[in-house]
């Protein structure tokens, strides 16, 4: 397959991209990424990238975050080139046949990493934006959903939810994060709620005062059966767990998900 620079692909899609506006307000992206070989279908896609944050460099005033921003677009066009091949030809079908989920996962993209402070971040989030690209399921919802969880999660969050997964590559858990940060247990138990709230990791607790509540109420329609009767049987008074007074977590599938999306 042909093979082109960024630099060529942003002079073939002037109009669209605005070469010129983007040599002037991202140098260094164009200084580093521009020689950068695509494929022409992955290309387009890195074009429309560096196009759709032409809008917010405009609006850069301070030069921390004009670096912040040209750094985490670069970054992000790195990881696009090392998977290229993976989504050429994904990326060929999506732009014929479903250009409005490419642009508007794009925008959800650039909306979390162009003013993102930990670089972890920026990694995964294009990691999720290729993993979403090359999904069979193209539900924009989802995809929307997928950014807006990932824009409110740092890189902590991350490692925590890790924790409670299949995926401990690096060995790491919650006694060796608190003691490499200097962390109480309390700190971290504020952690797991967030991961919960976003429905990440599930509480055991919640889980079994749910399943408590529901024997009761099968309880109670049982007794309530029986009671109609001229003869009634008993009913066993089901056996219900104990809730301990320490909570614990698990991952959930929604959780599982996007570590396989962002990994």
């Amino acid at each position: 397959m042909d093979r082109y620079k960024l630099k060529d692909l942003m002079d073939a899609t002037k109009e669209e991209v605005g070469k010129e506006i983007v040599e002037k307000l991202l140098p260094a992206v164009v200084q580093e990424a521009g020689n950068f070989l695509f494929d022409k279908g992955v290309g387009m896609l890195a074009c429309e990238m560096v196009g759709s944050v032409v809008p917010v460099a405009n609006n850069v005033l301070l030069s921390y975050k004009q670096h912040r921003l040209e750094r985490n677009v670069l970054n992000a066009l790195k990881i696009v080139q090392r998977r290229q091949t993976e989504l050429e030809n994904r990326m060929s079908n999506l732009f014929e046949n479903n250009p409005l989920y490419t642009r508007q996962i794009t925008e959800a993209l650039l909306d979390n990493i162009v003013d993102e402070i930990q670089e972890k971040l920026v990694e995964y989030n294009v990691n999720g934006y290729i993993n979403l690209l090359k999904s069979d399921h193209t539900n924009i919802d989802l995809g929307l959903m997928f950014f807006k969880t990932m824009s409110q999660l740092n890189d902590l969050d991350i490692r925590i939810l890790k924790v409670y997964s299949n995926l401990k590559t690096d060995g790491e858990s919650i006694v060796s994060i608190c003691n490499e940060l200097d962390l109480e247990l309390n700190q971290i138990q504020f952690i797991k709620e967030k991961l919960e709230r976003f429905g990440l990791l599930q509480s055991r607790h919640e889980e079994m005062n749910e399943n408590n509540l529901d024997a009761i109420v099968k309880y109670l329609e049982k007794v309530k059966k029986e009671n109609r009767k001229k003869n009634p049987d008993d009913v066993k008074v089901p056996s219900l767990k104990r809730v301990s007074g320490t909570d614990s977590y698990r991952i959930t599938s929604l959780g599982r998900h996007y570590l396989t999306l962002i990994g």
